[in-house]
């Protein structure tokens, strides 16, 4: 009856002080026996046993602590729904073994750590992974060379000698948070890459879920709440009124650095006029060109979203791309490096940009993944409707459905939208003044009108090159009539 006594909570008591603001400090929960309920002010709560221990080493008892497992995470919201990682019940019956292994002189943390280490080699959290890894088909070298990276490099160290049925969630937290540590640290402040070596974790815990047979849990689920959020860091890049400064340094830099190379030049230029990511215009390809169209077809292989890709190529690109044809063609590819005899590295373009002094001095930071930045903002300006501009620069994850509309009709808006583009990037090129200042209530209203203008003209082209390609590929005149309403 004693010992009954000093259950002091209970689960509805529990999920109060769960549903409580988070305190300041680490607060403590008795419920007795030397067990607690412990409230973390980043909002999680865990369950630790408190106990006395003298190993064979120690002149005297240590206070130590038995790391039980955890109520909630940081950020789970407790609603009709929650269910708790190890309940009070659960957290009493891991109490009762810790100290019954006490008894029998034995340490429970110790303990807990031999458990971990009692396993056969093929039940290894990293045998399992590398498993699993080297079994994807769907994804490329490269991405497989960068699972192997966070594995070996980042998660490894942590839990990858463990057996996979004896790791808990607090150990993937512990993990986690280990390797935000290491970067930031390091002045990297980001839970990028991170996050996505908690989500391989889970990932590995699936696959010995649903393909080994593992009969466990995956306590990696949703340990990505524990971490600090991302903040994602704006690219490198130099702002707009520095836009025709960059240009004709782009223009000139054969003539600024001796050994450069002409492939370099037009290769920046190309990037400033179809603003696609780097890769895809190092592994551009002479045979994705279509002259019919005057469009770049990049096959969904080559894509990050895995979707084919179409670039309208304005008469400015065509003619860089054309430069290039008795140099390269034979090479299959539209820029090649024939000193290392393959496509350019990832650094060709940062390279380049380093040497003309987009270092922070004299000229800001840039990268040639900025040129995305650049093209992006300057888009948005000239008033392009986002999901145009965001097609464009490979963002939007289509549907069947809509897929089959952007092809049609948004193809044409983003060969109208390449052009313009183009002709900006020559008038910027030029000299010809561009304004960053605040406008007149009359100036304002005047480009307004205009916008405006401009983009009924377009919405209207839009809708009539639907039309005709729906016609064309059979569509029934009844549902072209209801879709002509709606589009009204």
């Amino acid at each position: 009856m004693t010992r009954r006594q000093d259950y002091r909570l209970t689960d509805a008591g529990v999920k109060a002080i769960a549903k409580q603001s988070t305190p300041t400090k680490v607060t403590r929960h008795g419920d007795g026996n030397n067990l607690y309920l412990i409230q973390h002010p980043n909002g999680s709560l865990f369950w630790q046993v408190t106990y006395r221990y003298q190993s064979d080493k120690d002149l005297k008892p240590k206070q130590k602590t038995y790391q039980i497992g955890i109520y909630k995470s940081a950020k789970q919201i407790i609603g009709s729904t929650f269910k708790p990682e190890v309940s009070l019940k659960e957290a009493r019956l891991a109490r009762d073994k810790a100290q019954a292994l006490l008894s029998d002189g034995i340490d429970p943390t110790k303990h807990k750590n031999h458990e971990k280490n009692n396993f056969e080699q093929k039940d290894l959290f990293r045998v399992i992974a590398k498993s699993y890894i080297d079994e994807k088909s769907t994804t490329t070298s490269k991405n497989i060379q960068k699972l192997h990276n966070y594995l070996n490099r980042h998660i490894a160290p942590h839990i990858g000698d463990y057996p996979i049925a004896s790791i808990t969630a607090q150990d993937v937290i512990k993990t986690g948070l280990e390797i935000q540590n290491y970067f930031e640290k390091q002045g990297k402040w980001t839970a990028d890459t991170t996050s996505k070596c908690v989500e391989l974790i889970g990932s590995v815990f699936e696959y010995a879920i649903n393909t080994l047979g593992y009969d466990i849990i995956n306590v990696a689920h949703g340990r990505n709440k524990a971490l600090r959020p991302h903040q994602a860091k704006r690219m490198k890049a130099v702002e707009q009124h520095q836009l025709s400064e960059l240009l004709r340094n782009i223009d000139k830099y054969v003539a600024d650095h001796p050994n450069a190379h002409e492939q370099t030049v037009a290769g920046m230029q190309l990037m400033t006029f179809c603003f696609v990511r780097t890769k895809e215009l190092r592994f551009f390809e002479w045979s994705e060109i279509d002259y019919h169209k005057n469009v770049w077809r990049i096959p969904a292989h080559k894509m990050k979203m895995r979707q084919d890709h179409i670039i309208p190529l304005s008469s400015q690109a065509m003619a860089i791309i054309e430069r290039m044809r008795p140099l390269t063609e034979k090479t299959g590819y539209v820029f090649y490096n024939f000193r290392k005899n393959k496509p350019y590295s990832e650094a060709w373009f940062n390279q380049a940009l380093k040497r003309m002094g987009y270092t922070g001095d004299p000229y800001p930071e840039m990268t040639g993944h900025g040129f995305r930045q650049l093209a992006s903002t300057g888009l948005y300006e000239m008033q392009f409707s986002e999901d145009v501009i965001e097609i464009q620069l490979a963002h939007l994850k289509q549907s069947s459905v809509k897929k089959r509309y952007d092809l049609s009709a948004h193809l044409a808006e983003r060969q109208m939208m390449m052009n313009q583009w183009a002709n900006h990037l020559d008038d910027l090129r030029a000299g010809k003044a561009m304004s960053f200042e605040l406008l007149t209530p009359d100036e304002v209203k005047k480009e307004m009108d205009s916008r405006n203008e401009q983009a009924t003209d377009i919405a209207l082209h839009d809708k009539d090159i639907l039309i005709k390609s729906l016609q064309a590929q059979g569509v029934s005149p009844e549902l072209i009539h209801q879709l002509t309403i709606q589009l009204a």
